[in-house]
């Protein structure tokens, strides 16, 4: 048969990338960006700006935001009403607020304008603009481009002033948290090499999640705040430390109440409480609410992008809590890692605790710390979305441990463990991990869960370093595939089949060198002696992560 040719506009990419090479070939200088609310002054002089303490100012958040509307029809009305309309707005006083502050460092993303700052004890603050420039970037040649000012534009899908509902909706729900304080960073002396990028800019300053904050409740007094990276190095290679999984899950629960679709693992910090000498649980503190109640399928052009698939897990905040899987996939890997020790009982449990404790008073109080003129705009259509989501937060829920539960991952540390697999039935396998103590006995259990055929489709086990032992034991086939990567260390394998066909559902890979493997006839072993760097010690797991 022959085949038609379609014309080009019948190809959604092709007709995107002729559209695209259409904008980049028209660079022009017309495209110019800034964060920036209010232009720097003629003249800045430490006698015109010196004192700002209880002033405000009126300011719009994004007034290049507000289209004709064709571009609007075409792009979406997004949250163009709120970034338009003037609000009242704190004056940052810099060298009286908190006692006064010291600025420090530009940091943050390419998108955002942050500045580090100091307090008189040490205490770490953190500017954050309330606008974005994400077609930074793109390639330079293209930064002042139309392509530009429609990534620019896109900005407009998010509430500027989202993070500042969150703070009561997290105290009531027992998180942890960072407390965003809205205000204007005028031109102001105080900021030195730091006016130029920063003042005239509406930005939330907050406290940065880091270090000692054993003087502040919402970060659970912790004595130390870590990063995502220094937390998972210490998960993986020390078998006394853990995370707090339900008090995660809380958070991950949250996320979905308020469509949070960006919580990779720079958006997370971890309070250290240690629970033993030198052994350490970890909380999740979340942070960078940039990405919530977002708004963004309302016209063609976002429509066409949203069906193309290519960004899956952005998702329009509605009415309707769905597409939890797609919506959760930045957050994906830390969820497979944390997560894997709960069961449907732990999710229902925690999700129950959610739904009970979010209720309409604490959703309404959340969107009264917004600007009063925002709140009258916004408030009444997101809370009711947001009651909507709660109700269906079991549902969700459920929908999210099927995905997670369909494939876990059970991981070891560099540390020695021993891994107990019993297969008690066709339908059921009980998975135990223990630290093993120097003197090769067992103490300490680590891991316990009983996975079900209805819900599991496959077990992965990872010893990663040290010398790890497996064993499985069951008088009859699972209907669970186990998959076990010894990873680096002197391994050694048990298979106790009892009579049964046990091992034709197992599978091992490790190298040769120096591993034990006392397994039956039907045990699938693959000797790789070139192993995954993912696959075989902590420094290598941590490249599945995106890590700062």
């Amino acid at each position: 048969m022959t085949k038609t040719r379609q014309p080009l506009y019948y190809h959604p990419y092709l007709f995107i990338i002729t559209l695209l090479s259409i904008a980049i070939s028209s660079c022009s200088e017309r495209f110019a960006h800034t964060v920036q609310q209010v232009p720097p002054p003629a003249e800045v002089s430490a006698a015109d700006f010196s004192n700002y303490k209880d002033s405000t100012i009126y300011v719009a958040a994004g007034p290049h935001y507000g289209r004709s509307r064709l571009h609007t029809f075409f792009y979406g009305k997004h949250y163009r009403d709120v970034w338009t309309l003037p609000v009242e707005v704190p004056v940052l006083d810099i060298g009286t607020a908190h006692g006064g502050l010291t600025p420090m460092k530009l940091g943050g993303s390419r998108q955002t304008i942050n500045l580090r700052l100091q307090d008189t004890t040490g205490t770490e603050y953190v500017l954050r603009s309330i606008d974005k420039e994400p077609a930074s970037a793109l390639p330079e040649k293209w930064q002042q481009s139309y392509v530009a000012n429609i990534v620019r534009d896109a900005t407009s899908a998010t509430h500027p002033y989202a993070a500042l509902t969150l703070p009561a909706m997290a105290e009531a729900l027992g998180m942890y948290y960072v407390e965003p304080e809205l205000v204007y960073v005028p031109h102001d002396v105080h900021l030195g090499e730091f006016m130029a990028p920063m003042g005239g800019t509406v930005a939330l300053l907050e406290r940065r999640p880091t270090g000692d904050q054993t003087d502040y409740a919402p970060m659970g007094r912790a004595v130390k705040v870590k990063s995502t990276r220094s937390a998972l190095a210490e998960r993986l290679t020390d078998n006394d430390t853990y995370f707090d999984a339900r008090f995660y899950l809380r958070a991950r629960l949250l996320d979905m109440l308020i469509g949070d679709w960006s919580r990779h693992e720079d958006n997370w910090r971890w309070a250290e409480i240690e629970h033993d000498e030198n052994a350490y649980t970890y909380k999740a503190v979340p942070r960078d609410r940039d990405n919530i109640f977002y708004r963004l399928n309302d016209g063609p052009i976002p429509w066409l992008f949203m069906q193309l698939d290519f960004k899956p897990h952005f998702q329009t905040f509605r009415s309707k809590l769905k597409n939890v899987e797609k919506l959760n996939s930045s957050g994906r890997n830390l969820d497979e890692l944390i997560l894997a020790e709960l069961e449907w009982q732990d999710w229902e449990e925690v999700a129950d605790s959610v739904q009970r404790l979010m209720t309409d008073e604490v959703i309404e109080k959340g969107f009264q710390t917004m600007p009063d003129n925002i709140a009258a705009l916004s408030a009444p259509d997101m809370t009711a979305k947001l009651k909507s989501r709660r109700n269906q937060l079991l549902q969700a829920a459920s929908k999210y441990y099927n995905a997670l539960a369909a494939n876990v991952q059970v991981v070891g540390t560099d540390k020695k463990e021993r891994f107990e697999v019993e297969v008690v039935s066709e339908e059921e396998v009980r998975v135990r991990m223990f630290k093993i103590k120097r003197e090769e006995g067992t103490e300490q259990q680590l891991y316990f869960r009983t996975f079900r055929a209805s819900e599991t489709d496959e077990i992965r086990l990872y010893g990663l370093n040290g010398k790890d032992q497996f064993y499985i034991s069951g008088s009859t086939k699972p209907g669970i595939r186990i998959k076990i990567w010894g990873g680096a260390g002197e391994d050694n394998y048990q298979v106790e089949a009892k009579g049964s066909k046990l091992g034709k559902r197992i599978y091992i890979n490790d190298t040769l060198y120096r591993n034990e493997f006392n397994v039956d006839k039907y045990t699938a072993v693959d000797i790789d002696n070139n192993q995954r760097a993912k696959d075989f010690d902590a420094a290598g797991w941590l490249l599945r992560y995106y890590l700062d």
